[in-house]
């Protein structure tokens, strides 16, 4: 799943407390849902943790992992 598809689907307010969870700024998630900044790799690890998987860390950085 795409993280933009799973961040579609939070209840409002939403995608503000997934930002605190994976410690970044509401704004720097808005930018990795849109493509504009790249995903920190630790951050990548940490979006596939709270998504329980759904969004996999090989989807959000496949240039380093397959």
């Amino acid at each position: 799943m795409k993280l933009s598809e799973y961040l579609s689907q939070l209840p409002r307010g939403g995608k503000s407390q997934f930002a605190k969870q994976v410690d970044v700024s509401k704004s720097f998630l808005r930018q990795m849902e849109l493509g504009i900044a790249k995903i920190p790799i630790h951050v990548a690890k940490k979006i596939e943790q709270q998504t329980s998987g759904r969004v996999s860390k090989a989807e959000l950085r496949p240039d380093v992992w397959d």
